[in-house]
């Protein structure tokens, strides 16, 4: 939670010293302009992300956490336009994961927390009145999650049985979605304190082909023979939380 609060006190300070410098910034054009946002605050789980049932494919043992995300609006006429955004998201793990192993894990998940990167762009609306600002978002894109969750076994392919397992690591990538809405206060005709509240939503997974060698006899001679065998293991997850930010927005 400190890393929330830092977060928001270093944005407020910033907005402070563009507000004390806004004869530097440019002009909105007539046809369109240019609105760089920033924004960090809490996130909080729900659903599938937050279950702590070993025997759900999609439970994903995540607690309270952070996000920070920027975003570049272009705005054409009647304030509707087009939004790329990049964000990072930080949720823990529950703190009973370390004691539990999920069905097809050999080991408890222990602590690291869920990391995810989120590239994702859509249609924008951002209208102004007097004082005020209204901002709604609707974005799509993918997500590149880091989690022990994403943990595969795999048998050895050194091995003569499949008894032999070998951890596989990687993220799980997926598609991904947010749901924005945004109050803003305008400090200057160029600057904007938001307080934004959205649903971020994803779905990655994480897939490991694998094969191994098995005794086997021949039907007809009865000699050993190396068999071989193979097939996918796939690791799902589900994440959705809601967020609460605070950030500040700057017309070009």
């Amino acid at each position: 939670m400190k890393k929330i609060f830092i977060l928001i006190i270093l944005l407020l300070f910033t907005g402070t010293v563009m507000a004390q410098h806004d004869s530097a910034v440019i002009k909105p054009g007539k046809k369109g302009r240019f609105i760089l946002d920033v924004n960090a605050g809490y996130s909080m789980p729900f659903g599938n992300y937050t279950s702590t049932d070993r025997d759900e494919d999609f439970g994903g043992f995540a607690s309270h956490g952070f996000f920070v995300q920027a975003s570049g609006n272009w705005l054409g006429r009647f304030g509707f336009g087009i939004a790329a955004s990049y964000g990072f998201q930080r949720n823990g793990i529950q703190h009973n994961a370390d004691t539990i192993t999920p069905v097809g894990h050999y080991e408890s998940l222990g602590e690291k927390p869920w990391t995810n990167h989120y590239l994702i762009a859509g249609p924008v609306l951002i209208k102004s009145f007097g004082k005020f600002t209204l901002s709604v978002k609707v974005l799509a894109g993918g997500v590149l999650s880091y989690s022990s969750n994403f943990k595969i076994w795999l048998p050895s392919t050194d091995s003569l049985t499949p008894d032999q397992m070998n951890l596989s690591q990687g993220p799980g990538v997926g598609v991904a979605f947010q749901v924005l809405t945004g109050v803003g206060y305008n400090i200057t005709d160029n600057l904007t304190l938001n307080l934004s509240f959205s649903y971020l939503g994803a779905s990655p997974a994480r897939k490991k082909d694998y094969y191994y060698y098995v005794e086997d006899k021949d039907p007809e001679t009865g000699s050993d023979l190396l068999v071989y065998q193979g097939g996918e293991r796939q690791v799902r997850k589900r994440i959705s939380t809601f967020n609460i930010g605070l950030g500040i927005a700057i017309k070009l």
